[in-house]
């Protein structure tokens, strides 16, 4: 086979972690028939993922090819069999043909998902996968930060959200809209995570070389690394659209178990891009003092060295003269004398007669009572305590009515309690009995992970829970 081709192997093996999400999305569309499709037992199987994540040579002469083709190397796109093994050649880094085996093994595995061929020209192009495999590696390595776009696609999927007033149109906004807009909002955030990763390496990289240029290449990384800092106030600034998509999608739940789970689905997606910015902003915080650290010690020494050549050039170049029988130093040109002495000004000070010049009485306030917001406060103080008062009441009536039954549906006497006063009592009323059964040995709360939901407040979903009197 000759020698191997001398580009790191880790480059190309991190394009597969890269492309896992894609190909996930993709085998989702094409199976999509499919009732019980098992993602990961058809991947496991012997020729899947091999055929899906070809070897590093292999890998490497598709990517040969995506690249001349980019360059219009290629007629209509389509190349041959010499093309083909051409950009084997240069991956497996030899000058003569490989054994012909080798050679027919590699193109029929590609033809699975990577290359097709036309009979009447006999050349082959690529397929749809081929493409996305490379887009995706070459989009993932260049890492193009563009917050405004973030920005657009959130400003998009709001507005389209806004227009969605059917089911079928909510469905179709959480499967199809949000899902082809979902990569290119995660892609940001691996961009960061990826240019922090990329500073820190090159600093290691170059701890063999000389004091003074590792300064200088330290410099460079505090300011890559602030420049990443404010990169990820930018795109925090990006994501803030993502609050009012929250509400709005909150607003149109219909209470369906399908769509509570699409848009749980869309929520987690969030949280997980405000968790990787704060893991961002962690992981700043945590570098940058180091570095700054580092430079400081790196610093001192040669800041040192520079007093001492400054005050030998003094000592040096400086002379002693006598002015009026005063010793004078006279500096070197360049270099101003510095002031040691100077004559204090006098000033004229006049104090005032307090008793010709009395000060003038401050002015008494007078303050009056404002009785409305007397009574505002009052009715709001006499609310709270009527409040509380209903809760208490309404507590010792669902565990009475749970020691006479030995059971009690908690989540149905939610809803009864938000009709007889106001959802935030209700919300009250739960929470004081849940932490009450919780501290009564005798009862047991029992959540099945089952919405409820009432017709008259389609805005409030709760698990189903229910209280049990343990005999």
């Amino acid at each position: 086979m000759g020698n191997p081709c001398k580009i790191p192997i880790d480059g190309y093996f991190a394009l597969k972690d890269k492309i896992v999400y894609f190909v996930g999305k993709l085998q989702t569309l094409e199976t999509a028939p499919i009732a019980n499709f098992d993602f990961i037992k058809i991947l496991n199987e012997d020729r899947t993922y091999r055929l899906l994540f070809p070897a590093r040579e292999v890998g490497m002469a598709i990517l040969e090819i995506y690249e001349a083709i980019g360059n219009n190397l290629y007629e209509d796109k389509k190349f041959t069999e010499a093309d083909l093994h051409f950009a084997f050649s240069k991956a497996y880094g030899v000058g003569e043909r490989y054994p012909k085996e080798v050679y027919s093994a590699h193109i029929m595995d590609l033809q699975e998902y990577f290359l097709d061929y036309d009979q009447p020209t006999q050349k082959y192009f690529f397929k749809d996968y081929a493409f996305k495999f490379c887009e995706h590696a070459k989009a993932t390595l260049i890492g193009a930060f563009n917050p405004t776009r973030i920005q657009n696609i959130c400003s998009h999927l709001n507005k389209s959200l806004q227009e969605k007033e059917t089911e079928e149109g909510l469905i179709f906004w959480l499967t199809e809209e949000f899902v082809k807009f979902e990569p290119d909002m995660r892609e940001q955030v691996d961009f960061l995570d990826r240019q922090i990763a990329n500073s820190i390496e090159q600093l290691k990289q170059r701890t063999l070389i000389s004091q003074d240029n590792f300064i200088t290449v330290l410099i460079a990384t505090n300011d890559n690394l602030a420049l990443s800092q404010t990169h990820v106030k930018e795109l925090r600034a990006a994501y803030s659209e993502t609050k009012i998509i929250r509400d709005v999608l909150n607003r149109k739940n219909t209470g369906t178990e399908q769509i509570g789970l699409l848009i749980r689905d869309v929520n987690l997606f969030f949280r997980y891009c405000n968790d990787r910015l704060n893991s961002i902003d962690r992981k700043l915080d945590r570098i940058q003092p180091k570095v700054k650290q580092l430079f400081t010690s790196l610093n001192k020494p040669i800041f040192n060295a520079k007093v001492e050549r400054f005050i030998s050039h003094l000592l040096g170049n400086s002379v002693v003269e006598y002015e009026d029988s005063q010793k004078c130093m006279s500096l070197p040109a360049g270099v101003e004398n510095p002031v040691l002495r100077y004559k204090a000004p006098n000033f004229t000070i006049i104090s005032p007669d307090k008793e010709l010049f009395p000060a003038k009485p401050s002015e008494r306030k007078q303050y009056t009572q404002n009785h409305q917001a007397v009574r505002t406060n009052t009715d709001k103080a006499l609310k709270v305590i009527r409040d509380a008062d209903v809760a208490r009441k309404w507590e010792d009536y669902i565990l009475s009515e749970i020691q006479l039954k030995g059971h009690i549906n908690l989540s149905e006497v939610f809803f009864t309690v938000a009709a007889d006063t106001d959802p935030s009592l209700a919300v009250t009323v739960l929470f004081n009995t849940i932490r009450r059964v919780y501290k009564t040995p005798s009862l047991k709360l029992n959540t099945v992970k089952e919405l409820y939901t009432n017709l008259d407040y389609k805005d409030i979903t709760l698990w189903k829970m229910e209280v049990i009197k343990i005999q």
